[in-house]
């Protein structure tokens, strides 16, 4: 009696393991190599899809500022520098593949103030000379 009692118990044991195991397995099928899953990456597309969207809107503005004649050369030059910068901070973000919640706000954040810096710069009343010198007092 106790042998078949015993034996009905590591059965059903058996089977719980192995239905744990199988639930487990599945649950690592939406992970990629990192470890995340695919909600999270999906997130990440998304977040990345703005970053870029917003990237792309301020080098359009920048360039239209240039043509327009409001930026002058070194107004130019450092907003361009700053927008090199925000996509390297982006690039070091995504080195693993990924970029979360913290990483997305630093990264909207610094777009914000290139936003703001483009706005300064094109409205400061500050033009390029009409032959395209570098003159004293742009």
């Amino acid at each position: 009696m106790k042998s078949t009692l015993m034996k009905k118990s590591l059965a059903v044991l058996a089977l719980a393991s192995l239905g744990l195991m199988a639930s487990s397995a599945q649950a690592d099928w939406n992970r990629d190599s990192t470890g995340h899953g695919g909600r999270a990456i999906q997130q990440s597309n998304r977040y990345i899809q703005q970053i870029n969207a917003r990237q792309h809107q301020q080098m359009e503005r920048i360039q239209a500022g240039w043509h327009a004649g409001s930026l002058s050369w070194p107004e130019l030059h450092n907003l361009m520098h700053e927008q090199r910068e925000i996509r390297a901070m982006e690039q070091h973000f995504r080195a693993d593949g990924f970029i979360d919640v913290r990483e997305f706000l630093r990264l909207d954040r610094a777009l914000d103030a290139a936003s703001q810096n483009i706005r300064a710069e094109e409205h400061d009343r500050q033009a390029r000379s009409a032959y395209k010198a570098y003159a004293r007092f742009d």
